[in-house]
């Protein structure tokens, strides 16, 4: 049958214009060929017409974050199809929720909240323990969806933190650390301030390196200080030690580079810090830029 529809097209040649395939979707939606009939909506043109056809088809096929984008489409580029368009992402999400699909729940989501900002999320929104493997990118869109479909101080917290760890795998800690502190200065809750304070120590580190490999000792100091204040005997802080150090000996302080620098030594078994920090202490307080950018800690 397959086989006889492309000959069909084959032979009609340009015959078959896009309204001929609009046709030929709308005969493979009834006989239930998806596929057939996502790209035949596909090659049929461009219009809220033809979208609403193929998110209704990708729907059915189970393709569900296809599905989505084109629901989303619809209900931007037709404001007066909103409300079909809010009515098929709920559906998608649902579906996706049956499924375990959580990308398409994420991009229904991130649709709704586009098109129809006061439909409510409902259960939806519950799936938070279950949104970390998201891509940041598509994390840090869909949790603002959340933030705003939720009443629960804890689980505003919560998002506000998965927020700002998107952020900072984005390398954007400048968006993230504000998003931390709000969460260190409200919640009492313990694991959440350790996460939080340990999110926090990571994105001060590599603000301070960043300032410190871009010239600018004042700011690194004042970032690698901070980063430092969280956990000292810790990887990150000793880190940022070492950096505070190299920001401390670029601005003059020799003195008070050193004292950083043994600080690193001290307290800890012997590593690649101690060493650095060993051969920063042997020769006269001058730091190259390449300096800066080694060692690292793990990421965790």
């Amino acid at each position: 049958m397959k086989a006889a529809r492309l000959l069909v097209l084959a032979l009609a040649g340009c015959a078959f214009g896009r309204a001929d395939r609009e046709h030929l979707g709308d005969i493979a939606w009834h006989e239930a060929k998806w596929s057939d009939a996502i790209a035949d909506y596909r090659a049929a043109g461009d219009s809220p017409r033809l979208t609403a056809k193929l998110a209704d088809a990708a729907m059915q096929a189970g393709s569900l974050a296809e599905s989505a984008q084109a629901w989303t489409k619809l209900g931007v580029d037709q404001p007066d199809r909103a409300g079909e368009a809010a009515a098929g992402l709920a559906r998608v999400a649902d579906l996706a929720e049956r499924d375990g699909k959580l990308g398409a729940i994420a991009t229904a989501i991130i649709g709704l909240r586009r098109v129809a900002p006061g439909w409510p999320l409902g259960r939806l929104g519950g799936r938070l323990g279950r949104v970390d493997d998201l891509p940041p990118g598509q994390l840090a869109d869909l949790v603002p969806a959340l933030l705003a479909a939720t009443t629960e101080r804890v689980t505003a917290d919560t998002l506000l933190v998965r927020l700002a760890q998107a952020d900072r795998v984005r390398g954007a800690c400048d968006l993230a650390v504000p998003l931390l502190e709000a969460v260190l200065h409200r919640t009492t809750n313990a694991g959440l301030r350790d996460t939080a304070t340990t999110t926090l120590g990571w994105c001060e580190l590599g603000l301070g390196l960043t300032a410190l490999q871009a010239e600018r000792p004042g700011d690194a100091e004042r970032w690698l200080d901070r980063a430092a204040g969280h956990d000292p005997l810790g990887a990150v802080g000793r880190r940022a030690m070492l950096g505070f150090g190299d920001a401390r000996a670029r601005q003059g302080d020799s003195i008070a580079a050193r004292a950083a620098w043994r600080t690193v030594v001290g307290g800890a078994p012997p590593d690649s810090l101690s060493q650095f920090a060993l051969l920063r202490l042997a020769e006269p307080p001058v730091v190259t830029t390449s300096d800066t950018t080694l060692p690292h800690p793990v990421r965790p």
